[in-house]
């Protein structure tokens, strides 16, 4: 039996109820009936208050209790009543309907906003509402993805689940294959924004490419990169494609895969030159790509300048077969290098050692024996720590293992002749600069070191010159004219440093080689008047139509007239060309050995050399090696680690292309990048010096 409150029984209840309306149970009247007009205003007065009815208009209350909302802007009618809420009268107004004002559409409740710092197009700093968007947050997390090498399983990641939901609630990280489509969405937009910027560009372009395998893959990779100068004399790069290049590497294949992509690109008619390293596919690679597509057409100088080697190989290649010589005591060093790293013990020793002769507090390491550059580190490292080997020889039984005087005293001659070399290979491997221009004086420099090796006192230098001079010899006359070129380009050498080093090197052909670079200098500038005078042919036809309808003929005459004594100003003589003023001028001051900026003066010259700083920007954007495209291949042997190695050929581009282009929106703009947190390298690489370098 039920109780009340305070222990009544039901009966009681009841009993108290009736005494309290004055009468029994039984005989009291029925209810008295509410009028409808008291019913709808009760209604209204509730239903009202939700700010969402400043939309909608109410209809009239029927006698079950229901009634209508009908739109304001769009007539679309809901059913209200019986219990039914507003929500869908609110998704309407800010999704659904067509017909709202856009200033209606987001009208904010009477509640406090956050507020997020911010700057605006000119770098003022603002002060905006912070609304969430889900699908902002997404994309700026697959950004983040992308440009620092995180896993596509990091949605897995607990700890970074908790980071997020305590950051910001209301974002759901999505799943592992939800992370990846975002991730080519990235892709597919920065392409198209890449492929609009490409086309804009008023300039030629020019391409690197190089081939890289991975561990555990079947099949190789081949890297594209494309470089011009922008409209404000920059230097930029952007890798183009990562794809892969199924075996055989033939010069065939590479070709039909180089040419596929620059037509992709819709480059195919604006390519300038290709860059590649000193391999027998890549010469049939060139050849067949002049022969069998239409690119031949469009190439200056009938493609006499198309082909450029990669000057950091040659240079590679020359000091590899020099190092030969040498091999036992660069073997002798090496070893001891990794013998004293090989345990801990021996490292304790080591630097016990290191502390009693007041030897440099570095590591012994050894060097990547396919780059030389890293192997002359290695060496002047090993001199660095010279006296500590020595004592730490006295403390180990295994000292017939370390050099012995002869050899550090080859060693030192040998490091000491090497300086040039990578002094010249660090120079040549920049991006972010023009570097065409610096190879001829510096490869002539590279020639006349060797010249000097060859009288050393040391028999081994005069054997390692002699070998160094014969591939020296090879790759000087297959591209020495394009290098010449260039180097005229810099208004510090023109012809006079050309014709310098030219007599010291082959005094006998210096006259003949002279009258080559001037013939294909003169071929070059006329197909750019020729090219720059139908530019402007079109456009002077285009503002004379236009000049037409906005001025009378009389003031035509007047400007036109000042346009022609104005060109007889800047003229001084007018049978002299661009390139005739330019090669008469005198030369810029400015040492060979001090950083000069050779971008902002031709900027600077523009004006008054037009075709020529034409002919310039496309030249100086060619690279002298191949770097650009050997340093995508670090990045793909981290994207490509051995716990990601299920990743396919279209995940593969799209993030190491995507990972490029973002990299280069932020830098350009001025931003920090940040390094790469991520790594897949073994161990062992610690203990390498210069592992990644050219």
């Amino acid at each position: 039996m039920e109780l009340g409150m305070h222990g009544e029984t039901q009966e009681q209840i009841q009993q108290i109820q009736i005494d309290a309306q004055g009468g029994d149970a039984q005989t009291q009247p029925p209810p008295t009936e509410i009028p409808e007009q008291t019913i709808n205003k009760k209604k209204t007065k509730e239903n009202l208050k939700a700010s969402v009815w400043a939309h909608f208009k109410r209809g009239v209350v029927q006698d079950d209790g229901s009634y209508t909302a009908t739109c304001n802007y769009c007539g679309l009618v809901y059913p209200m009543g019986n219990q039914r809420g507003t929500g869908n009268m609110r998704n309407h107004v800010k999704r659904g309907c067509q017909k709202i004002p856009p200033a209606k559409r987001h009208k904010p409740d009477a509640l406090q906003r956050l507020l997020q710092a911010g700057r605006d197009e000119g770098g003022q700093p603002t002060i905006t509402p912070w609304v969430f968007d889900q699908r902002r947050c997404r994309k700026s997390f697959a950004k983040c993805v992308v440009a620092h090498e995180y896993p596509f399983n990091c949605a897995n990641h607990h700890f970074l689940k908790v980071f997020l939901s305590d950051v910001c609630p209301s974002f759901k990280l999505p799943s592992r294959s939800t992370i990846r489509l975002d991730c080519l969405n990235i892709y597919e937009e920065e392409r198209l924004d890449l492929y609009e910027l490409l086309g804009k560009l008023d300039c030629k372009v020019s391409f690197t490419s190089d081939l890289w395998s991975s561990k555990g893959r079947d099949r190789g990779f081949m890297c594209l990169t494309c470089h011009y100068i922008d409209d404000s004399w920059v230097l930029r790069k952007r890798v183009l494609n990562f794809i892969a290049l199924p075996s055989p590497h033939t010069g065939r294949h590479i070709s039909q895969a180089i040419y596929g992509k620059l037509v992709d690109w819709n480059l195919d008619k604006r390519i300038f030159c290709l860059v590649l390293d000193n391999s027998t596919a890549n010469d049939v690679c060139v050849r067949d790509l002049l022969s069998t597509t239409p690119i031949k057409d469009v190439l200056p100088v009938d493609g006499q300048i198309f082909h450029m080697r990669c000057g950091c190989h040659i240079l590679n290649l020359i000091v590899q077969d020099g190092l030969e010589v040498l091999s036992n005591e660069i073997t002798k060093i090496r070893e001891t290098m990794k013998y004293i790293r090989h345990s801990q013990a021996r490292m304790e020793k080591f630097t016990l050692a290191a502390s009693q002769v007041q030897a440099p507090n570095k590591k012994p390491a050894w060097d990547v024996q396919t780059r030389w550059n890293s192997t002359y580190l290695m060496l002047a490292l090993s001199l660095e720590l010279k006296q500590a080997i020595s004592r730490y020889a006295l403390l180990d039984p295994n000292s017939a293992l370390y050099p012995k005087d002869k050899d550090w005293e080859h060693v030192e001659a040998l490091v000491c002749h090497l300086k040039v070399f990578y002094d010249v290979t660090n120079k040549l491997s920049g991006t972010k600069y023009p570097t065409l221009n610096m190879f001829f004086p510096e490869y002539c420099e590279v020639y006349l070191t060797l010249i000097k090796m060859s009288t050393s006192p040391y028999a081994f230098i005069v054997n390692m010159s002699h070998e160094m001079l014969k591939k020296w010899d090879k790759y000087w006359k297959a591209g020495n004219v394009a290098l010449a070129i260039a180097c005229v380009l810099d208004p510090r050498c023109k012809l006079d440093v050309v014709e310098y080093y030219f007599k010291m090197l082959h005094p006998d052909e210096c006259p003949r080689f002279m009258d080559n670079l001037r013939a294909c200098l003169t071929q070059l500038f006329k197909e750019y008047f020729d090219a720059h005078s139908k530019d402007t042919q079109n456009q002077a036809s285009t503002s004379t139509t236009s000049s037409a309808q906005m001025r009378s003929s009389d003031i035509s005459d007047t400007r036109a007239g000042l346009q022609s004594f104005l060109s007889g100003k800047r003229n001084v003589d007018p049978t002299k060309t661009e390139l005739e003023e330019y090669l008469s001028d005198a030369l810029d001051g400015t040492s060979l050995d001090v950083d000069f900026d050779i971008l902002a003066w031709w900027k600077l010259k523009a004006p008054k050399y037009p075709i020529m700083a034409r002919l310039t920007r496309d030249i100086l954007a060619v690279p002298i090696s191949t770097v650009a495209s050997e340093s995508t291949f670090s990045t793909a042997g981290r994207t490509l680690s051995p716990t990601r190695s299920s990743l396919n050929d279209e995940s593969l581009e799209a993030l190491i292309c995507a990972q490029d282009w973002l990299k280069a929106s932020v830098t350009e703009s001025g931003g920090s990048f940040g390094d790469v947190v991520w790594s897949s390298e073994p161990s062992e690489s610690d203990d390498t010096i210069c592992g990644n370098q050219p």
